[in-house]
């Protein structure tokens, strides 16, 4: 090592006299000393330089990380190398020394050589130095003695390795110095091994925050478990939904908790993940119902522990509800009329949808009685709540109770694992729209006014009664004061649902909006095809003079019907079955009645039950969409009339 020195304090002589450089000077040192010499740095000094004026503790806070990790692996190293007379340094980017540990013989020395916090130890600064050649090389480097550019360093032996973040970008700089007869070359292994740890654990740092980050950011609650089920982690969303602190949570039995959840399968079972599983939070005697996943951890098919994850189960009804689109479409200016008395139904209705009263809607079919309904809704302190639709006469008698009020896991055969929510419970907030409530069977209008009793529901096979916040609208075409008689439909309920009564207005008693709301479809239509159509002076006529026992529904259904049936931009009487249907009736009306030629209705009835069974070669489902009555009514009619073997 004396030979080395002897020959590079030789060199350096050479070069600052001369200019002259030895062809045996390592590159790097031989290439700094250059630039060192362009920049103008004073060859008989080498102190650290603190002329740039920077503030220690804004340096420090600046590179705040990267001082708290690289400090705790330089006290590490520090506990090896103590006695050896060597001190590490820290230094940022730029080379400003932000953090020295080390003896106090060589940290006065250091102090001396200026080399303390917050001085520049930059080649541009101080000359030829281990940590500003690292930093302008970006690659490890060991300087001793004369190799110094600065005179005042020629005593010292240096060895630095820049810090990477994980992009490769330098963001410090460590460095082990020493007297330069101590100088030894593993010294430049232990700074390189060095960096390379604070890179690690500032990657490691990094990715720890940003799954702090993610785990608190994850807008459902999350709950992590260890393998004896004891809860080791919660996110902020878990804390606001089950409304207790981290510290109470913690302190939980999550079996307990979590009785629905069977904990004992994860660790039995070879399944990983369960999921939707309706479940409750047993949270200080409250239940909060949750949609809850679950994942087990298993490593070598061994039970690491468990994320599970929730939302409450009104927002995950919310979402299912826009997804499916559970949302009234239609409010009163959709309505069109000239007539006076549908202007003051709308009014009434108005002032219904502003109370929060149960209303029964009676009409015919085809009168808009939805429309009316939705109407409702949306001009109601509930319209940013769901509108759910159901006919009551479309769901099978045996599954009525179970689509309406849901069900529980296990609660029949072929019923969804998990669980289902009924109707109900997904129009919580909002309203449910029950329409042909006249085909609900007996035993379920009792259900349905214990409901309206308490505003409470039990799921099918369930023993919770959960409390719900809706408003129900109920529509009918039959007139159900007679059905109450005929003790097909419950007193008590008709009254509980008929506190406000609104009475939908047939078509035939609206003969001044036929041609206003046929204009208005056809106006739809010209959109639509971007077409002009018009109707003739004859066709109008025409639709005036037809009674339209199907309504608006029927008269929105002729219109399209004759708008692509016509050629031309005329919708005329040629091609509509209306004129012809017109002309049948006044046939019908002109023909002397006699006696042999009226047939009772139930003969008729009974006949025409026979012809659609024949026709649908017994299939009962197409019969009933036929005679456009209800299944269970035709049921119910094959019976009465003994129909067999069609």
């Amino acid at each position: 090592m004396s030979g080395y020195m002897e020959f590079i304090s030789k060199a350096w002589k050479e070069f600052v006299k001369q200019g002259d450089i030895n062809k045996d000077v390592r590159l790097e040192i031989a290439d700094s000393w250059k630039r060192c010499k362009g920049y103008g740095v004073d060859f008989m000094d080498g102190r650290g330089n603190d002329a740039y004026g920077v503030s220690v503790e804004s340096k420090i806070e600046e590179n705040a990380e990267l001082v708290s990790i690289a400090h705790s692996i330089m006290e590490d190293i520090y506990n090896i190398i103590v006695g050896s007379g060597f001190a590490l340094f820290l230094s940022d980017r730029d080379g400003y020394i932000l953090d020295i540990i080390g003896e106090s013989s060589i940290i006065q020395k250091a102090n001396e050589l200026n080399f303390v916090k917050g001085a520049l130890w930059s080649e541009r600064a101080v000359g030829t130095n281990a940590i500003g050649t690292a930093l302008y090389l970006d690659k490890p480097i060991q300087t001793i003695g004369a190799e110094h550019y600065g005179i005042k360093q020629h005593s010292w032996t240096c060895s630095s390795a820049p810090i990477h973040d994980e992009e490769g970008n330098i963001i410090g700089c460590i460095n082990m110095s020493g007297i330069c007869q101590d100088a030894h070359l593993h010294t430049l292994g232990i700074v390189t091994a060095a960096a390379e740890s604070i890179k690690k654990q500032l990657a490691l740092i990094i990715s720890y925050d940003l799954l702090n980050i993610t785990f608190d950011s994850i807008v459902e609650g999350m709950i992590v478990i260890d393998e004896k089920f004891n809860i080791k982690r919660i996110n902020d969303k878990a804390e606001n939904i089950l409304g207790i602190t981290q510290s109470e949570i913690f302190k939980m039995n999550i079996k307990e908790t979590l009785k629905d959840l069977n904990f004992d399968d994860m660790l039995s079972s070879s399944r990983q993940a369960y999921n939707n599983i309706e479940c409750d939070f047993h949270i200080r005697n409250k239940r909060i119902k949750c949609i809850i996943n679950a994942v087990a951890m298993k490593v070598n098919h061994k039970f690491m522990g468990s994320v599970i994850t929730f939302r409450e189960t009104e927002y995950v009804h919310k979402l299912v509800n826009k997804v499916v689109g559970y949302k009234a479409t239609y409010k009163f200016d959709d309505i069109i009329s000239d007539n006076e008395k549908m202007k003051s139904l709308i009014e009434f209705a108005k002032k219904a949808a502003k109370s929060d009263c149960n209303i029964l809607i009676e009409g015919s079919s085809g009168t808009g009685k939805e429309l009316v309904a939705q109407s409702i809704h949306n001009y109601s302190e509930r319209q940013q709540g769901p509108f759910v639709a159901i006919n009551c006469a479309s769901i099978p008698r045996e599954l009525v109770e179970s689509e309406l009020f849901g069900y529980d896991r296990g609660a029949f055969t072929g019923a969804i694992k998990e669980g289902h929510p009924g109707k109900f419970e997904l129009a919580d907030g909002g309203t449910i729209f029950l329409d042909e409530l006249g085909e609900l069977p007996l035993d379920i209008q009792s259900k349905l006014l214990r409901v309206l009793d308490n505003n409470k529901i039990v799921r099918v096979g369930g023993t919770y009664e959960k409390k719900l916040n809706v408003r129900i609208i109920c529509a009918t075409n039959k007139k159900l004061k007679e059905e109450v008689k005929k003790k097909t439909f419950r007193e008590d309920l008709y009254y509980r649902l008929n506190v406000m009564n609104i009475k939908t207005i047939p078509l035939v008693e609206r003969i001044e909006d036929i041609e206003v709301l046929a204009n208005h479809f056809i106006e739809i239509l010209n959109k639509k095809n971007d077409k002009i159509k018009v109707m003739s002076k004859a066709y109008i006529t025409s639709l005036s003079e037809y009674d339209w026992p199907g309504n608006v529904r029927e008269l929105r259904n002729v219109i399209e019907r004759d708008y692509y049936s016509s050629e031309g931009n005329i919708i005329g009487i040629e091609n509509s079955e209306i004129s012809e249907t017109s002309k049948f009736i006044e046939k019908i009306k002109d023909k002397e009645i006699k006696e042999k030629d009226i047939i009772p209705i139930d003969m008729l009835e009974k006949e025409s039950m026979i012809k659609a069974l024949k026709f649908c070669h017994g299939n009962i489902v197409k019969a009933a969409q036929m005679l456009k009555i209800s299944r269970s009514s035709m049921y119910r009619k094959i019976i009465k009339y003994n129909i067999n073997n069609v």
